[in-house]
């Protein structure tokens, strides 16, 4: 029980992450200034987009702080030799943050979408993603 568990919580991450990948077409480190470079967009569209995410910052914050605490929980618990229900409980947990995080990315992707122009969208489908994703 405790190993299909343990191979769940490996496999579903990897599995969001590769599924959303344009999640990671905007390093961090990259910016505005390169987005704005990479798909052509206009000053009013950087507007656009910036808006976007600061409407949704407090929710991104919140939720990536819950997800980090379940899983640092859930390691903690499965390091301990914790009891199988409550490794599965925990896993739920996680399971049902990442859920959250996907739809908060397929929300910010359609609002994107409505901002950007064919060809840009094209453009950002086309973007490699930066590096893996951390699952636990």
């Amino acid at each position: 029980m405790v190993k299909s568990v343990l191979v769940a919580m490996l496999v579903v991450p990897l599995i969001l992450a590769f599924t959303l990948a344009p999640a990671g077409a905007f390093p961090r480190h990259a910016g505005a200034a390169q987005l704005k470079a990479d798909l052509g967009l206009s000053d009013d569209q950087v507007q656009a987009i910036r808006q976007l995410h600061a409407g949704q910052r407090d929710q991104r914050v919140q939720l990536h702080a819950s997800l980090r605490q379940a899983r640092q929980s859930l390691r903690e618990l499965i390091l301990s030799n914790g009891d199988a229900r409550d490794i599965q409980a925990r896993t739920a947990e996680v399971q049902q943050l990442l859920g959250q995080t996907v739809q908060l990315r397929v929300q910010t992707l359609q609002g994107m979408a409505q901002i950007l122009t064919p060809e840009q969208r094209e453009k950002l489908a086309q973007l490699r993603p930066a590096g893996p994703r951390r699952s636990l």
